[in-house]
């Protein structure tokens, strides 16, 4: 009896897990860092030091990317194909929804996925990056965007909002910036932002290419 009622346990264990997996997560980007509560949830062996190896942990990503030491892919939705477009000699379709850039090391592990919607306005582009730990895991996200028409400055707005995420994908650090042209701080009380910030985002690297999986990017 006893040992029926521990496999039952189980079986609701891996029956949670999964919905949670398959449970799609909004974040607002948009909130203000002084009223954004990381969730600091206790991990079951929590580690004193992983924001700052997060961070690490991205920035040598970003240098591998800067240095270009990864390997690019970029792929692109087409209106009305099924399939994402390789793009190949810079041959660029006429038409895009969204463009994705895949960077992957040399045993061919995909380490960080850009993600840029098309945008017909041309006071603002967009991108989202999804980054994957060893395990495929998503351990940071990051929303760029640069603005004209801000109020705060003549010409172009950059802001950059970096979210943190433990192994059970809870957000426990969030970084901010909103610069100008010349990298100088401004205030964001001062800006007007007219866009929406609210984005899906993803706890790992399978249910990422799931979103896109059917338009033809492979799982490593």
């Amino acid at each position: 009896m006893e040992k029926l009622k521990y496999i039952v346990l189980i079986l609701l264990l891996i029956s949670c897990q999964e919905k949670k997996e398959k449970k799609k997560i909004t974040s607002d980007f948009q909130t203000n860092t002084k009223e954004n509560n990381a969730n600091r949830s206790i991990e079951l062996l929590p580690e004193p030091d992983l924001v700052n190896r997060l961070k690490n942990q991205k920035r040598i990503i970003d240098i591998l990317q800067f240095q270009k030491k990864l390997t690019l892919e970029i792929l692109v939705k087409e209106p009305n194909k099924e399939k994402l477009t390789t793009i190949l000699n810079n041959n660029w379709p006429k038409i895009i929804e969204t463009t994705y850039r895949v960077w992957k090391n040399e045993k061919q592990k995909i380490l960080l996925i850009s993600e840029s919607p098309f945008n017909q306005n041309k006071d603002f582009s967009i991108e989202y990056l999804h980054y994957f730990d060893k395990n495929k895991k998503t351990f940071a996200i990051q929303r760029s965007i640069h603005f004209f028409n801000s109020a705060c400055t003549i010409k172009v707005v950059s802001e950059k909002i970096i979210e943190y995420y433990n192994t059970v994908f809870n957000k426990i650090e969030r970084d901010y910036s909103l610069t100008d042209e010349n990298k100088k701080e401004l205030n964001e009380k001062n800006c007007i932002m007219n866009y929406d910030s609210k984005v899906e985002i993803y706890s790992n690297l399978k249910n990422y290419l799931n979103k896109i999986n059917h338009y033809g990017l492979k799982v490593p």
